[in-house]
């Protein structure tokens, strides 16, 4: 029953990040370059980066103190990561991807980064603990009047 509520949340949650377009070969391969280049000391600039940047909309704000000169530290960091991300690390693949995908390709790419390096917060434990307080605030009746009577279909690409 939690899972069922917690899947169904999980997409709420997460529509903070956009949604972009199919990716063509060439982004989609740059996206596995950046995931794979990225330390954990890098995804934690990321995030920081991230919070940073979402505590600026006026609903987040009076629940986040950053100060400028934090602010201005973040984006440095962040801002020396995505730049050795695309030069360093991933320079091979970022140009395909421009060369044969066009300009949109590194925003999808760094789309499929960001989600990706903000999906890891989940496997915080007071993170995940923290998402799982939500629970005790849904109306289960509600959600499971969501699930049709006959059960879930079978996932796709597995034969029943």
């Amino acid at each position: 029953m939690r899972r069922i509520c917690l899947l169904l949340v999980l997409p709420i949650m997460t529509c903070a990040w956009p949604a972009f377009a199919r990716a063509g070969t060439y982004a989609d391969a740059l996206s596995k370059c950046l995931v794979g280049a990225t330390t954990p000391d890098d995804r934690r600039i990321a995030l920081r980066w991230a919070f940073a940047t979402m505590s600026l909309d006026p609903d987040i704000a009076p629940l986040a103190s950053i100060t400028p000169a934090q602010r201005d530290a973040i984006n440095r960091r962040a801002g020396a990561l995505v730049t050795d991300l695309l030069v360093k690390s991933c320079r091979q693949p970022v140009q395909e991807a421009l060369m044969f995908d066009g300009p949109g390709a590194v925003e999808t790419a760094f789309g499929a980064w960001g989600r990706w390096a903000v999906t890891g917060l989940v496997t915080e434990p007071q993170v995940a603990r923290g998402m799982s307080s939500l629970l005790q605030y849904l109306d289960m009746g509600k959600l499971m009047s969501l699930v049709p009577l006959q059960g879930f279909p079978p996932a796709s690409g597995n034969p029943s």
